[in-house]
């Protein structure tokens, strides 16, 4: 896999909510004692189960997030026996600790769709990028990666109860 397609990919970096503080000292509100409270036993809706299109979603962002923080145990907790995704972990991983980096905005997911000519559980995800910018090391000059439509192809099979990409790779336009 090339370096270019292993840093194609989008992710949005989580944002942390602030609360102001103020000089009141909050008041505890109790609930009044005769007040129901659902136990687990009532029936609530639960939510449907993610299907893989959404779980490829979910994962280009988990992608793109990685490459931008140089974290990526989320990332890697999404794929299983995934050598592309392996290796690509491993090469941002790498740029972090030689002090590089990796910057590029999350893709606009044009359509993530079944692609049954490579199997059942294959999906294609067609996707427009910005510009990719990154540095090897804190000693290299950044580089960049023009952006633009892009297809990948991801497969993603069950792990129990969750969802696993086992599989990425850019199609031929």
């Amino acid at each position: 896999m090339s370096v270019r397609r292993a840093l194609a990919a989008a992710l949005l970096v989580p944002l942390a909510l602030l609360s102001a503080c103020t000089e009141d000292e909050p008041v505890p509100q109790m609930p009044d004692p005769t007040t129901s409270i659902p136990s687990p036993t009532d029936s609530s809706p639960t939510a449907a189960p993610e299907t893989p299109e959404e779980f490829v979603r979910r994962f280009m962002v988990a992608e793109v997030a990685m490459q931008n923080t140089g974290v990526s145990d989320a990332y890697r907790a999404m794929t299983q026996g995934c050598e592309a995704c392996d290796s690509m972990a491993v090469l941002v991983e790498c740029y972090y600790q030689a002090g590089g980096y990796v910057r590029l905005k999350p893709w606009r997911i044009v359509s993530v769709k079944p692609f049954p000519e490579r199997g059942p559980t294959a999906y294609a995800a067609v996707v427009q990028a910005s510009v990719t910018r990154f540095k090897e090391s804190s000693s290299d000059q950044e580089e960049t990666f023009p952006g633009g439509r892009s297809t990948y192809l991801y497969e993603v099979e069950s792990d129990g109860p969750d969802l696993k990409v086992t599989y990425t790779s850019e199609l031929a336009s």
